[in-house]
């Protein structure tokens, strides 16, 4: 087998590597059934693909389960996988989004509750200083409050570190609606964390 190319992994804000892309020959291998390759899908997007998940159920052992299933059907897809139709990792987050719902509408539950409009301060809030004061316990719970779709821009922008165009591609919505809506997520959380008057040192 050939060597396989190195992963690309850009600098996170604080300096540490997040393997966010990788060399498309990577893929190629991994769907002729490579192993190896396979196991750098695997290793590179399993932490982050369950990090979503776990956010996004608040049950560790869901989401394990569902990060679980992510792999049993990218295996199952990734055979008819095209390259040019957009981003792998998108492609990715986009079948555990699917899950996430899937499973809400068999247990006929929903875990998200709307704010209404006049709940949300409309005033602009700095997003470094609402990821400064979240811990992870708060983020889960302050999450659950938001709509669905702003919890999932919240989810994918700030724990899977997705660029605004790539959250538009999970969500197979505009750049502009995913900036305005992770406008009034973080300003969501901003009010709900207020409300509450949690102490976030």
């Amino acid at each position: 087998m050939s060597a396989l190319p190195e992963l690309e992994a850009p600098r996170n804000n604080n300096g540490t590597f997040m393997p966010n892309t990788l060399a498309h020959e990577v893929i190629e291998q991994a769907q002729a059934g490579d192993q190896e390759a396979m196991t750098i899908l695997y290793e590179t997007f399993q932490p982050q693909i369950f990090r979503y998940l776990y956010y996004r159920t608040s049950d560790y052992h869901l989401a394990q389960d569902l990060t679980a299933e992510v792999f049993v059907r990218l295996l199952r897809h990734l055979p008819t996988y095209q390259h040019r139709h957009g981003l792998f990792r998108a492609w990715l987050f986009e079948i555990a989004r699917n899950l996430v719902i899937d499973h809400y509408r068999r247990m006929h539950r929903h875990s998200y509750t709307d704010l209404s409009d006049d709940m949300v301060d409309q005033r602009p809030t700095p997003e470094h200083t609402t990821e400064r004061r979240l811990n992870h316990e708060v983020l889960r719970q302050a999450l659950r409050r938001l709509t669905q779709d702003q919890c999932d821009v919240i989810a994918l922008r700030f724990l899977a570190d997705m660029p605004i165009a790539e959250v538009a591609q999970v969500l197979n919505k505009s750049e502009s609606a995913i900036k305005n809506l992770q406008l009034r997520g973080l300003a969501a959380l901003q009010q709900i964390l207020s409300t509450r008057k949690i102490s976030y040192d």
